[in-house]
């Protein structure tokens, strides 16, 4: 865990009762006394007055002092624009509420109007589980493996050893990227299918597989979509049509995307080259710009859309 939770928490507990121990932040956190020492040196270097006081046995503060104090506007003005779009994704922890409403009040009353006429909205979110999400973090930190139980597309569940390496949000859902020492390679898990993370955190189970960094870096930005690939992507062409035209065409689908502006029997269109790695994502993004898209190739790209076309006309015609 980060130490920023554990020093918001030793200086809401001084805040409150005036001062506290090193055991109650040892307990708390279940970490050690030379953590605790740290997070002390940290606080200090923020401009915190905190020492250690023999006579209550426990940190306390020297004179007044708000852990805001040491960030300037912009800074608090960026962290309340980002908490709009935490709390839209869940994202936001109580104790992170309780420090937004702090800065709102002391820092920010000016701007409180103007944050109500602020949101931030997505088409398609899910709800996740915190504590799978905090120990996929605390795994990723401690490079230590996890054993979950998961479930897969079909509700078919399976128990499997894996090793984080990136914790993702993609189109308001989120997914892991792991090394899985059962396939023994890299694979994307949908947070929300994992069921269970079985038994206690597993301490002693450190990574069998180093991160590879130059192998993750190509899995995030080779391919379009949540389908990561480690392989070769395949350059797909799409081509969009009146009247969307104007709609798709500055819109960033792919970092290493190529757009062309063109004109086939005289009707205004736009095509698209995106490398994929896997057709099932793009295939339904076409479709849902329906009738105004159109999968131009590899060929076996096009079959795929026009058979899932003719599916969707033979299922419900």
């Amino acid at each position: 865990m980060s130490s920023i939770y554990r020093i918001f928490f030793i200086h809401d507990e001084i805040n409150r009762f005036g001062k506290v121990s090193t055991d109650k932040i040892v307990e708390k956190f279940e970490i050690t006394g030379r953590q605790v020492q740290r997070d002390i040196r940290e606080m200090k270097m923020m401009g915190a007055p905190v020492e250690y006081s023999a006579e209550a046995a426990g940190y306390i503060y020297k004179k007044p002092w708000n852990i805001f104090d040491y960030a300037d506007k912009k800074t608090l003005l960026f962290y309340l624009f980002a908490s709009k779009i935490a709390e839209n994704l869940d994202l936001l922890p109580i104790v992170s509420k309780k420090l937004l409403s702090e800065i709102e009040n002391i820092y920010l009353k000016d701007y409180s109007e103007v944050m109500k006429r602020i949101s931030y909205e997505m088409s398609d979110t899910e709800p996740f589980n915190a504590e799978i999400i905090t120990r996929i973090i605390e795994s990723m930190q401690t490079k230590t493996a996890l054993d979950i139980e998961y479930s897969n597309a079909y509700g078919v569940n399976s128990k499997r050893t894996v090793e984080p390496w990136h914790l993702m949000n993609y189109g308001g859902k989120w997914y892991v990227l792991a090394w899985c020492r059962e396939s023994k390679e890299i694979r994307t898990f949908y947070v929300s299918r994992i069921v269970s993370i079985l038994g206690k955190f597993a301490e002693n189970e450190p990574f069998e597989k180093e991160i590879d960094e130059p192998l993750l870096k190509k899995c995030l930005s080779e391919g379009y979509g949540i389908f990561k690939h480690t392989g070769k992507t395949i350059d797909v062409v799409v081509r969009f049509y009146e009247p969307v035209v104007n709609l798709v065409e500055n819109r960033k689908w792919h970092p290493k995307q190529k757009v062309v502006k063109k004109n086939i029997d005289g009707k205004k269109c736009v095509e698209f080259t995106i490398p994929v790695g896997d057709y099932t994502e793009i295939t339904y993004h076409v479709l849902g710009f329906s009738p105004y898209a159109e999968a131009v190739s590899p060929p076996d790209f096009r079959k795929q859309w026009l058979e899932r076309a003719g599916e969707v006309i033979k299922k419900f015609k």
